[in-house]
């Protein structure tokens, strides 16, 4: 069965059945791309290698990158490098720390898996993922709603 999802100009091609309903993190990025791929036919190649406070810029890099075990990119539309991290577990607790001492604003701008997280926002709602709400007190992991 095959249900064509429309996000603005970008039509996703979601497998339903085939693909599996979270990625194989025991194969990492990798494993975060066959997923994507498998539901949209899109992130093939992953790119790794690239420095993450360029790609993330100073301030997420400070409070992200302690919580990445692994991290790379992928084209996809309608991002030219979407952003695959596979985390490791505390990242919360460090936006709450940030957030209380004045470094971030908002929530994380990142839609979040079991154990993964990709950066992108447009769609992501039609993968299943969530965004994290976060106080200086508790994060939650909420429902994204479609635009």
């Amino acid at each position: 069965m095959i249900a064509l999802l429309v996000v603005g100009s970008v039509t996703f091609a979601l497998l339903v059945g085939r693909a599996e309903p979270t990625p194989d993190l025991s194969k990492g990025v990798d494993g975060i791309a066959a997923w994507l791929h498998d539901l949209t036919d899109e992130c093939s190649t992953v790119r790794r290698g690239d420095d993450f406070t360029d790609f993330a810029g100073p301030v997420r890099s400070k409070v992200y990158a302690p919580f990445i075990a692994e991290w790379g990119t992928c084209a996809k539309e309608p991002y030219g490098r979407l952003g695959l991290l596979v985390l490791r577990p505390g990242l919360e607790q460090a936006w709450r720390t940030a957030l209380a001492e004045g470094e971030v604003r908002g929530d994380p701008d990142l839609a979040f898996g079991d154990g993964f997280a990709l950066t992108g926002s447009i769609g992501m709602e039609y993968l299943g993922l969530k965004r994290l709400e976060c106080t200086p007190t508790a994060c939650s992991l909420m429902e994204i709603k479609h635009h």
